[in-house]
This record gives C-alpha cells, sequence and structure tokens, in this order.
C-alpha cells in the first residue's frame, strides 16, 4: 500500500517538477546573479555620510519580503496545479494505467491533492529559504560597495533567520489548511470542465451571488450571504497592526509572539469544515472518475 502510495505521489512531482522545482530555481539563480552584479558592478547608490542604522532589521524585512514573494508564486503554482492536476491523466490515457492496477480512483485523486499541499509548498519554502541566506551573502558582498554598511554578525543573523524560518513553516503550514477548500474546489471542478475550471472556479460563486442578491432583492448583507462569506473565509494571517509592528519594532523578530499570535487568529471551526469541505470534493471527484471510466 505504502509502496503504491509513494509511487503516485513521485509520480506527481515527476510531472509537475519544472513549475515547482526548476523554475524557482532558475529565479533563485538569477536573483543571486542580479544581486551579486549589482553589487561587484557599483550599482548601489547612497551618500559617502548615510549611515543604516539597524541592518539585523533590513536583513529580517528583506527575508520576509523573499518569502511573501514566494508564498504568492506558490498560490499562482497551485491554483494552475489544481486546475488541470484532477484531469490530466485522461488526456495521455494514464488513468486507464493506473485503472489497470489496484488502485481506486478515491487514492489517485488522494495523492494528487496531497502532492499538491506537502511536497511542492516544501520544495518552494525550501528553495525560500535558501533565498534568505543568499540576501545575507549578499549583505556582505555589499560591504565592498558601501563601507558604511555593517552586517548583523553571522550567529545574530542566523538566529534571526530560525525564527522568521519557524514562522513560516507554521503560516505556510495553517494557510495550507485554512486554503484546502478553495484547492479542493478547483481540483474538483477540473475533474469535470478540465482547464475550464481556472475561470469557473471564480465564475460560479460570482454568479451564485448574482442570484441570490437578486432573490433577495439587495435585503440581505451588502454584497449577499454568499460574499460576505467568500470574503470573510478568504482572510488569513496577522493583521495590519501586527505587520506595523512587525516593520516599525527595533527588536529582533521573535516567532515565540507571531506563531501562537497567527494561531490565536485561526477560526477553528471554519478550518475544521473547510477540511471537511475539501474531502467532500476529493471524493466526489473520485466517484466520478470512476463512473466515467470503468
Amino acid at each position: 500500500m505504502f509502496r503504491s502510495w509513494r509511487a503516485l505521489v513521485v509520480r506527481e512531482y515527476l510531472e509537475h517538477r519544472i513549475p515547482v522545482l526548476y523554475f524557482p530555481l532558475g529565479i533563485l539563480g538569477l536573483f543571486t546573479l542580479a544581486a551579486v552584479t549589482g553589487v561587484l558592478f557599483n550599482k548601489l547608490h547612497l551618500a559617502a555620510d548615510f549611515a543604516i542604522g539597524n541592518t539585523l532589521k533590513i536583513f529580517e524585512l528583506g527575508y520576509l519580503v523573499l518569502m511573501a514573494l514566494w508564498f504568492v508564486y506558490l498560490v499562482i503554482a497551485l491554483f494552475f496545479y489544481f486546475g488541470d492536476a484532477f484531469s490530466a491523466d485522461r488526456r495521455n490515457n494514464a488513468m486507464l494505467f493506473w485503472k489497470s492496477m489496484p488502485v481506486s480512483d478515491l487514492k489517485i485523486m488522494a495523492s494528487k491533492f496531497f502532492a499538491g499541499v506537502t511536497l511542492f509548498p516544501l520544495l518552494i519554502l525550501a528553495i525560500g529559504a535558501i533565498s534568505g541566506l543568499v540576501f545575507y551573502f549578499v549583505f556582505n558582498v555589499a560591504v565592498m560597495a558601501l563601507p558604511s554598511l555593517v552586517p548583523p554578525e553571522p550567529l545574530v543573523a542566523l538566529r534571526s533567520f530560525g525564527q522568521i524560518s519557524t514562522f513560516a513553516i507554521v503560516y505556510l503550514a495553517l494557510a495550507l489548511l485554512w486554503y484546502a477548500p478553495f484547492l479542493a474546489w478547483v481540483g474538483g471542478l477540473s475533474t469535470i470542465f478540465g482547464r475550464w475550471s481556472l475561470p469557473l472556479a471564480f465564475v460560479i460563486p460570482g454568479l451564485l451571488a448574482i442570484v441570490e442578491n437578486m432573490v433577495l432583492l439587495g435585503q440581505g448583507p451588502r454584497g449577499g450571504y454568499i460574499w460576505g462569506y467568500l470574503a470573510n473565509r478568504w482572510q488569513f494571517g496577522l493583521t495590519n497592526i501586527d505587520y506595523g509592528l512587525l516593520a516599525a519594532s527595533p527588536q529582533p523578530f521573535d516567532a515565540g509572539y507571531y506563531v501562537p499570535r497567527l494561531v490565536s487568529l485561526v477560526d477553528w471551526t471554519a478550518l475544521a469544515t473547510g477540511l471537511v469541505f475539501a474531502a467532500a470534493v476529493i471524493w466526489l471527484a473520485s466517484e466520478y472518475r470512476r463512473r466515467r471510466i470503468s
């Protein structure tokens, strides 16, 4: 059982390693090349008497921004992955191969979802962590062009790197659990509509919200119950006040504060119901596949 499950997950990796591994590594390589050459060719222009105070905070904010950008890339990649993964094997007859083996459609669907919310995010997270180390390396190289720039001590920077990485891991894990129903929704639609699931994932809820407002004649809450629920369900993460404190505080980043703060802001009831919805969608998608090709 474990061997077949591993084979299914490895298959997903092999079929999608370009957008989740090779392309991000290419971006990382270009980022490193651009940063190093920008410093070596003296492309940093600051006044000679310009002094930079808390360079540790600059490093932390830079690493946080890099992680945020990688998370945005991950969201886009997962959206397109789930918009095609549940139906991709139908185009190349791979479905017939797996159906010839003792592997159920539910197991195939579950392996696709599992790869999308564990393996692929872990690869992006690892590349994001490497980009943070590259950023610190560039900080040290920049000293040659900016004598007033004193990078943080390696042990101090390493501590901040670990604190931010810990927060990023927790944030990513909770975010994937929170947005699991959205990913399952796109994947479930792709089982029926293929790549058309990408626009339909937005069109169908939008049409339902419009119909609701027409039926209720605008008597419900602003935008309607459906729109209000989706807007509230889409929000995740720290508050604007937390982000402002994070940027303005001169103190080093403390995962011991921000991780519990993030956990306290999670609506665990909504998260649990969302996971139930995601499991139901995966099961329905597997039943559709089972009945479509016997």
